[in-house]
């Protein structure tokens, strides 16, 4: 599957329906709560695992991130629904505000970051870095040793984030999202090097 609202971008017109097994990334907020002032927004949101009653208000989000390459809602529901995979999503006066997928085999030594968008009420708010984190946290849980995920290259605020919690650029593939011809940037994390160094994230709750 590809996508990801920035981090996860498609390789193909329908890509939403298709490749499952490869990374993709969202429009990613950055971590940003203290110089917005948007720290309530954090320190009030819950990341919880998702469920099959959250695909709605997933889709939602998705259609508003990824207007030329979303997921369709059987898409999504499977990869929620997949043993191989752990969604999150973020809750906030119980409305979903964002969600993010990891994709990790049993017995596997990596993982894939499958999706991580934000709805746009949420961005700048830290979410996008708890989401992250979680998400780290629910691979290292499987003892996945190393994340990977794509990165639009014409998305600086994402990369940036990714760069921030430690993850490598590795490669490039060009042109991978279409129909807008923008590379992708292919990177890794090594789990352990990530936990040792990590600054436990108290404003989100998980």
């Amino acid at each position: 599957m590809t996508g990801l609202a920035d981090a996860r971008d498609a390789a193909g017109a329908d890509t939403a329906a298709i490749d499952a097994d490869e990374p993709t990334l969202a429009a990613v907020a950055d971590d940003r709560a203290e110089a917005t002032g948007a720290s309530h927004l954090a320190a009030a949101a819950d990341i919880r695992i998702a469920t099959p009653d959250d695909l709605t208000a997933i889709m939602t989000i998705e259609r508003d991130s990824f207007a030329t390459d979303a997921w369709n809602e059987s898409s999504m529901a499977a990869e929620l629904a997949s043993p191989h995979g752990r969604y999150l999503v973020v809750e906030r006066a119980g409305d979903v505000i964002g969600y993010g997928g990891l994709r990790a085999l049993p017995g596997a030594r990596d993982g894939d970051i499958q999706t991580i968008a934000l709805a746009a009420v949420a961005r700048g708010s830290g979410q996008g870095r708890a989401l992250l984190r979680a998400l780290i946290d629910a691979a290292a849980q499987r003892r996945v040793r190393e994340v990977f995920l794509e990165v639009r290259a014409d998305n600086p605020t994402a990369h940036g984030l990714y760069v921030s919690e430690g993850f490598e650029e590795i490669g490039r593939r060009p042109r991978y999202y279409q129909p807008d011809d923008v590379d992708a940037i292919v990177m890794k994390l090594d789990v352990r090097r990530w936990q040792e160094r990590k600054i436990p994230d108290e404003g989100v709750r998980r």
